[in-house]
């Protein structure tokens, strides 16, 4: 079976920016600056929750695509969009979009131990841009290559999400002006993504 090393690095691009370990860890740390002490055992519990969901999408996202008989084509677009939104969201709002939970996870209770799977992990991290984004990929190439390739893309970010959240809660002050520029970056990134899931969903649909 070839390998696409091109659709490889495409696709853990896509996964890494969406689920955009340094920006969340800005917010991780702001959320967590009452309890430091607890920081790791929160990351240990976001990542389990994450990766469960993220690879979960990969294993059985197109088998339930194919049982609520979805055309791969149309959800490609679907998710392109939702992603493309999030990208515009990022962009020109400078906040973590509705896509990606944002609002959401802006209510938030004192302590931070009752919001460490929803809203935080779900759908903060692993929400419907990034799961979404999951199942196009695994649904993208034939005879399984295409879900390989989604496991390795969730498998980097899962193991960037913990030194993300540890390295900006830890060593890393950026200011608010920082931030944005950083947010801004990654929404472009994410924009760019989802047109490109866009147009290559528009050809799977007409392919067949």
């Amino acid at each position: 079976m070839e390998v696409d090393l091109n659709f490889y690095l495409q696709s853990i691009v896509a996964v890494v920016v969406i689920t955009d370990p340094l920006t969340r860890g800005i917010f991780f740390r702001q959320l967590t600056a009452g309890e430091p002490e607890r920081r790791g055992e929160f990351v240990r519990r976001i990542t389990i929750v994450v990766a469960i969901t993220l690879f979960g999408a990969a294993l059985i996202g197109r088998e339930l695509l194919d049982a609520l008989g979805i055309n791969l084509g149309a959800f490609g677009v679907a998710g392109g969009l939702i992603v493309t939104l999030m990208g515009f969201e990022m962009l020109f709002g400078g906040e973590p979009s509705r896509a990606q939970g944002g609002e959401a996870s802006r209510e938030q209770p004192e302590s931070f131990d009752g919001s460490v799977v929803v809203p935080y992990a779900i759908p903060f991290i692993a929400g419907p841009g990034a799961i979404t984004t999951v199942i196009t990929i695994a649904a993208s190439a034939e005879n399984g290559q295409g879900t390989i390739v989604a496991l390795v893309a969730v498998a980097v970010a899962v193991i960037l999400l913990p030194i993300g959240h540890l390295l900006v809660s830890k060593y890393i002050n950026l200011s608010e002006q920082a931030e944005g520029i950083v947010t801004k970056i990654g929404g472009l990134l994410i924009t760019t993504i989802g047109i490109q899931m866009v147009l290559s969903g528009i050809q799977r649909f007409f392919e067949g």
